[in-house]
């Protein structure tokens, strides 16, 4: 079988594995190389046949031959028979020294073995009855006995090794609990153990092979399993910017599709604004217009033993796709009166949420100042803080952070695990601006993620799968950046 390699200065490989094209990043050309490598040995081991695994890099091109008992070796660049023939006399002369080395070898062996063995604990009384407890005793003896192998009993013969000196058990650890804590479990196996699904690795387990995910693929798994671990109650999570058009509204969708499409637990996005929010613009409706003050008037009801969580269908907004719920602010407009919402009714409304889903992502709305915002402020458990890459929202962004750092004692721990979110809003920002603001970020809060530019975040309804696997894969990080602070 042939596999070939081309891996580029960037350490993007493609792979041609008897005419099945994959293709992979590294963030070296060496891991790449290490990479392919590991992969044809497993390949041939797997499949018992032995692999030519041509590489072309930026250093040149080469060809190994890799065994399927796990060797390998470069064959020449020309197949001249010059560069052939020599590894035939090879064999002999490795052959002819191995006697030599072995006739010599074993006359000192047998005294230092027999003068100096190494140490053997004293012999072991059985105690069936004792269960367990027997072997950790017997730890405890090892650890107070002398040093020197007379005083250990070193030379004695363990009559439960046949005759034979036995080599000395490493110690339990001092501090051990029950033994059961360091034996292993055969049935517990994380999901991030589990064989690659993507790639070319992915690519050769669906042909029949069992190889392990790449970093890249490890890295995803552990960012899934942080977001769709549950934690103990409901927690709230507020996005926060002062600045409008900064980011508010597509971070708490992504945040939320992320939670509710792993979790499997009820999440709310709640427009927590008493200006005109654009949450429900940008969110699908449920064939009805219900918003936050259509709840305002039922909240003592749900919060009674009659109220059932299918009741609230009337009042929030499900999304089918991404499987969370929207909370829409009062949205009228023209010769009709606004409701604006107290902080009082935030109160209100926030026991019907944590009654009903586990998870609440509020979009802040822009006036600071303003009950509603404050309100959100003491029902928050963490802040996210969203910064498109522009200046007068970055600023937007600072000024709110400082804002969290010389409040109250609350405010000062949301803004010591704050999350940034950067969202680029150019296609060239992300090695650019972004990453300025990020590096400027860093200090001031726990985890800075940027978001890269895509145009299913600009404009219209933002439906999570119509996002690029790059964004969906940043966003999944900023989930898991977040639930690391819940």
């Amino acid at each position: 079988m042939r596999m070939t390699a081309t891996i580029d200065s960037t350490g993007a490989v493609e792979l041609d594995t008897a005419g099945q094209i994959t293709r992979e990043n590294h963030s070296t050309v060496g891991d790449a190389r290490r990479a392919v490598m590991a992969t044809a040995k497993t390949l041939a081991e797997q499949t018992s046949q032995d692999m030519q695994l041509h590489i072309e890099d930026p250093s040149g091109s080469r060809t190994f031959l890799v065994g399927a008992d796990g060797t390998s070796r470069q064959e020449s660049v020309a197949p001249a028979p010059a560069t052939i023939e020599p590894p035939a006399p090879v064999e002999p002369a490795r052959s002819e020294s191995v006697p030599a080395v072995e006739s010599a070898v074993p006359a000192p062996v047998e005294p230092v073995s027999a003068a100096e063995p190494e140490p053997v604990p004293a012999v072991e009384p059985m105690e069936p009855a004792s269960g367990e407890t027997a072997p950790v005793a017997a730890a405890a003896e090892e650890e107070q006995a002398p040093a020197t192998p007379a005083a250990a009993g070193a030379t004695a013969p363990n009559p439960f090794l046949g005759g034979r000196p036995s080599t000395a058990r490493p110690a339990e650890p001092a501090a051990a609990g029950s033994r059961r804590e360091s034996l292993p479990s055969f049935v517990d196996r994380p999901e991030v153990d589990a064989p690659a699904q993507h790639g070319w690795r992915g690519a050769l387990n669906s042909m029949g092979l069992h190889l392990a995910p790449s970093a890249a693929e490890l890295s995803q798994r552990q960012d899934e399993a942080a977001v769709s671990a549950h934690w103990p109650g409901p927690r709230t999570i507020a996005v926060l910017n002062p600045k409008g058009g900064a980011g508010k509204t597509p971070t708490v969708i992504c945040l939320s599709a992320v939670f509710a499409r792993l979790s499997g637990g009820g999440v709310l996005a709640w427009d927590n604004n008493n200006s005109l929010g654009s949450l429900g613009w940008r969110t699908f409706d449920a064939g009805h217009e219900s918003t936050v003050v259509d709840l305002l008037g039922r909240t003592e009801h749900f919060m009674t033993s009659d109220a059932r969580v299918g009741d609230l269908s009337g009042y929030v907004h499900h999304q089918p796709a991404d499987r969370y719920d929207v909370l829409r602010s009062d949205d009228r407009s023209g010769d009709q009166e606004r409701h604006m919402v107290t902080g009082t009714e935030v109160d209100r409304l926030h026991a019907v949420a944590a009654k009903y889903y586990r998870a609440i992502v509020m979009d802040s709305g822009n006036t600071e100042r303003g009950a509603n915002w404050q309100a959100m402020i003491r029902h928050a458990d963490q802040v996210v803080i969203p910064v498109k890459s522009v200046d007068d929202a970055a600023e937007g962004a600072s000024r709110v952070l400082a804002a969290l750092h010389t409040g109250d004692t609350h405010a000062q721990e949301l803004a010591r695990n704050a999350v940034m979110v950067v969202l680029c809003c150019e296609p060239g920002h992300q090695k650019t601006k972004a990453k300025e603001l990020a590096a400027e970020f860093a200090p001031y809060a726990r985890a800075v993620v940027t978001i890269p530019y895509d145009r299913a975040l600009v404009e219209g309804r933002v439906r999570f799968s119509a996002m690029t696997p790059a964004t969906r894969r940043a966003w999944l990080r900023a989930g898991a950046a977040v639930r690391e602070g819940l």
